[in-house]
């Protein structure tokens, strides 16, 4: 783990609000609010008074938060797929595995298909 980047307290600040928010989306009320915000925006909003402006500010504020939703995921989706990577390459350490597999997904594209390649061919001749 030596060769790990340090975090700065900003990258800390920003990941720690990125699990935050990943708790808070993937609740299962969280569907519930969006429809009810949804429904609040469509049926209530026009007999308000809220113009055509108003109500594509509105749009545009859920395509805003829709964008960051997804780059939030991204962030979370890298996170836990790297921790899966650690614990299976601590796995096949401790198995004693073949040490060339461990990393094998930090490869360029052409040579980790060849290292699959080669291990469909080891296995069919089995």
């Amino acid at each position: 783990m030596a060769d790990m980047p340090s975090i700065t307290g900003e990258s800390k600040t920003i990941a720690r609000f990125a699990r935050w928010s990943q708790r808070i989306v993937a609740s299962p009320f969280a569907p519930l609010v969006t429809l009810l915000v949804v429904a609040l925006a469509l049926f209530a909003l026009p007999p308000l008074g809220f113009d055509a402006e108003r109500l594509a500010q509105v749009e545009f504020g859920v395509a805003l938060v829709t964008l960051l939703l997804v780059f939030m995921l991204e962030h979370n989706e890298q996170r836990d797929t790297i921790a899966l990577h650690v614990k299976l390459d601590e796995v096949l350490l401790a198995l004693g595995a073949d040490e060339d597999k461990v990393g094998v997904e930090e490869l360029p594209a052409a040579k980790l298909e060849r290292v699959r390649d080669a291990e469909r061919r080891r296995a069919a001749a089995r």
